[in-house]
């Protein structure tokens, strides 16, 4: 959910006042934002819309994600908890959380199509800039969820710290990564992606902010070769569309049933390799010291 620019032009400046404000864009009159509530200005963020027009919950990885997650979050308990997601896209995530725990989610984001346009229609929807610290926000969420959106992020510090506020003292942190910087290929620099990240170096980046790891897996291990060989089948190509299309979207519904299936032919959790990493980092009672100079 990295934002390029927080500057808009006046008629994107126009459109954020009246949609706050709840009138239309187009009359005046009051209208409709499907849910949305608009505290900070919709941003552009590093993030091809493209993707989002592909994944749906019936996508073979967006299933085998949520799988991955029930298995190491088996012992976490959603069913009265305030649940919040960072990066929420078009809201495939909180329906999941609807539909399969039963807990909804709140979903915050900077691009205004995916949140006017979300599957979660009936779920709180938020425009909302991390970095502007709403006090009605301070520590509000039991659980926090970043899937898929800090290797986005140039600065993962600052940004992490930035979600920590929104987080109680001792809630826990849901993070999804790309994992193994070996799979970076032109999908990746087309979906706006810094890096890919591998259990250690997720791990230190936390640990820079004081998070206490809960549990971490690498899953994903049996499609290694396929993003290997997506890595060299898109090698030379430039159109981002095509690319995202080529890289992401299986080709039929049987290749979904069947990636989706090899996808599911390794132990959770596990530490060998995969494409994705997967942990769960909680957030100490206490603030701990200052750690002394190295």
């Amino acid at each position: 959910m990295k934002q390029s620019s927080l500057r808009r032009p006046k008629d994107c400046l126009d459109k954020y006042d009246l949609l706050k404000s709840g009138m239309s864009t187009t009359t005046g009159e009051s209208a409709s934002v499907s849910n949305v509530t608009y505290l900070s200005p919709p941003a552009p963020v590093h993030m091809v819309d493209e993707w989002f027009k592909i994944a749906s919950i019936t996508h073979f990885w967006i299933k085998r994600r949520f799988e991955v997650l029930r298995k190491i979050g088996r012992n976490l308990d959603f069913s009265t908890a305030k649940i919040g997601e960072i990066g929420c896209g078009h809201g495939m995530l909180q329906i999941q959380f609807e539909k399969y725990v039963g807990a909804k989610v709140d979903g915050f984001d900077l691009n205004d199509l995916a949140l006017r346009e979300s599957l979660a229609k009936n779920l709180p929807r938020f425009c909302y800039n991390i970095f502007d610290r709403n006090p009605q926000m301070e520590g509000r969420y039991d659980y926090l969820i970043l899937f898929d959106v800090i290797e986005h992020i140039e600065k993962e510090k600052e940004f992490l710290e930035a979600v920590l506020y929104h987080l109680k003292p001792g809630g826990y942190l849901l993070i999804n990564v790309p994992a193994l910087m070996s799979l970076f290929s032109i999908y990746d620099t087309v979906a706006g992606h810094q890096r890919r990240y591998t259990l250690k170096s997720l791990e230190e980046i936390c640990d820079d902010v004081n998070l206490q790891n809960v549990a971490a897996t690498y899953w994903g291990l049996p499609l290694v070769p396929i993003l290997l060989l997506r890595r060299i089948w898109l090698s030379g190509r430039t159109d981002p569309q095509q690319v995202v299309q080529t890289g992401f979207k299986p080709p039929g519904c049987f290749a979904n049933w069947f990636l989706g299936f090899i996808s599911t032919l390794e132990p959770i959790p596990q530490r060998w390799m995969g494409t994705s990493v997967m942990a769960i980092y909680r957030k100490p009672i206490k603030s701990s010291p200052d750690r002394p100079p190295q």
